[in-house]
């Protein structure tokens, strides 16, 4: 039991406070006609009113700034030149064909007349070869004493102890008889391998008048412009 005199203590209550009072509506009043309502389209845009930041001085300054030469500029368009037109000639019905190198001069000799035919008929039977084939072209016959042979070459090169014994065997086995030959270095003038390069382009010049001079090659030169192949003309 509470002792006499004593009052319980007071509870403490949670309560929301009271809810404030709704504002009062209040009437809205129409223009009157004497007052039109202001149009939207008659108030001025709100970037009109912002203030104008462009400085004159500033815009001056940078346009009088000197451009650096050093630093990478952009690429500029590549200037157009005006390039000559050359007019192709017109075809002409005549072939203009490279002509071969001309031979070395030959002096004939009668020596040189009899070792020729020696050294054809040789290459006919394909009895010399290599060096020896060599030796007989590139030599020049000087003269003839019963079994000895004079025989001059350019390059000391040929002038070898085997090809020179070779070459004896061949003329041997030929019917030209125990041949020996004598051979020196010097100038020549006639000889095989001369006389043999005229008549090669005593012949590719025959050759080559006869393609120029044939109708149906004259008439594709004319009329389309056909040219020969250099080195393409051969002898058989």
């Amino acid at each position: 039991a509470a002792p006499v005199g004593t009052k319980p203590a007071p509870m403490a209550l949670d309560v929301p406070p009271p809810a404030a009072p709704a504002p009062k509506a209040e009437p809205v009043s129409e223009p009157s006609a004497a007052q039109p309502a202001a149009s939207a389209s008659d108030e001025p845009p709100p970037w009109e009113d912002w203030p104008d930041t462009t400085d004159d001085a500033e815009q001056e300054a940078l346009a009088s700034v000197p451009v650096d030469a050093s630093l990478p500029q952009a690429p500029s368009a590549p200037a157009l030149r005006a390039l000559p037109v050359r007019e192709a000639p017109e075809p002409s019905a005549r072939l203009d064909m490279p002509r071969a190198a001309a031979p070395a001069a030959v002096q004939a000799t009668p020596e040189g007349d009899v070792w020729l035919e020696v050294v054809q008929g040789l290459l006919d039977q394909e009895s010399i070869t290599a060096l020896v084939r060599e030796l007989a072209l590139q030599s020049q016959l000087l003269g003839r004493d019963g079994a000895q042979w004079q025989l001059r070459v350019e390059r000391e090169t040929l002038n070898h102890a085997a090809s020179r014994e070779r070459l004896q065997a061949a003329l041997l086995a030929a019917g030209h008889g125990d041949v020996k030959l004598h051979i020196e270095v010097g100038p020549v003038t006639d000889s095989p391998a001369r006389r043999l390069a005229v008549k090669a382009a005593e012949k590719m010049l025959a050759a080559q008048e006869l393609i120029q001079n044939d109708p149906l090659v004259q008439a594709m030169v004319r009329d389309f412009g056909a040219k020969i192949v250099p080195g393409s003309i051969q002898l058989i």
